[in-house]
């Protein structure tokens, strides 16, 4: 399995991409500002966009994209999120005031199909099982456990503190955890009131994790990246702990 890291940051300015990681080649997980270093051909492959919720950092690239390819698009995009996600989107983007309405256009075959997902769900798409989990945040969202049944990952989505979400990676035993770390432990309080982790927080997570995955830091905010990871090397080491990159290329084998 090929996980393209198109964007992993927790903002935006020269070099940095929002949350967008493409699968495959076809599978699209969030779908942030990451999506505009994709090729009107790489765009066309997608067949399937899978959201962890919707905060415009991880949704702002669908649109855009859908208009993009519009006039070229051979067969429709389906995108699975949680219930409110989708409400979301068909009343706050979708809506002719924000953006066109793709869920009607083209009348006889529109560009998106919109699927509602809950938080236990295991889909099959493009012959992988989607797990939906847990998280916390303060607004609706969701992990996703990817397996294409020789290897796996989970995404944490945009977390805080979540213990319901560990016996569910430990049963699992996923080969990478990307997980959220956006603050520094001197920014406890914004990240606990914002639903983010910091480097401590995570240290008090992992007492939970009884596997030993590779562990990728990802939605880091900007300027204060390398002392997150510092932090959290400090903090963890006995853990593979490394910060996501934009532009890596995982492959999973």
């Amino acid at each position: 399995m090929k996980i393209e890291i198109l964007g992993c940051s927790g903002g935006i300015g020269p070099g940095l991409k929002t949350t967008t990681f493409l699968i495959d080649d076809t599978l699209l997980l969030d779908s942030g500002t990451g999506v505009e270093l994709l090729s009107m051909e790489r765009m066309l492959n997608i067949r399937d966009v899978v959201i962890t919720h919707g905060h415009l950092d991880h949704i702002i690239g669908l649109p855009l994209m859908l208009a993009t390819i519009f006039d070229q698009h051979q067969q429709p995009i389906h995108v699975y999120a949680l219930p409110k996600v989708i409400a979301a989107l068909e009343q706050h983007i979708f809506n002719w005031t924000i953006w066109p309405d793709y869920t009607k256009l083209p009348e006889e075959r529109p560009i998106i199909s919109l699927h509602q997902v809950e938080v236990g769900d295991a889909l099959t798409i493009q012959g992988k099982t989607v797990t939906v989990l847990p998280s916390e945040h303060p607004t609706p969202t969701v992990g996703y456990l990817i397996d294409n049944g020789q290897n796996s990952f989970v995404f944490t989505g945009d977390t805080g503190s979540n213990d319901k979400l560990w016996p569910l990676i430990n049963q699992h035993k996923p080969d990478l955890l990307i997980i959220d770390v956006s603050f520094t432990d001197e920014s406890d309080q914004l990240a606990r009131l914002s639903g983010h982790l910091t480097p401590a927080l995570l240290a008090q997570q992992l007492i939970q994790l009884t596997q030993n995955p590779r562990i990728a830091i990802t939605h880091l905010k900007p300027g204060v990246e390398d002392t997150i990871m510092q932090q959290c090397q400090r903090l963890l080491p006995q853990r593979q702990i490394d910060r996501l990159h934009q532009g890596e290329v995982i492959t999973l084998e």
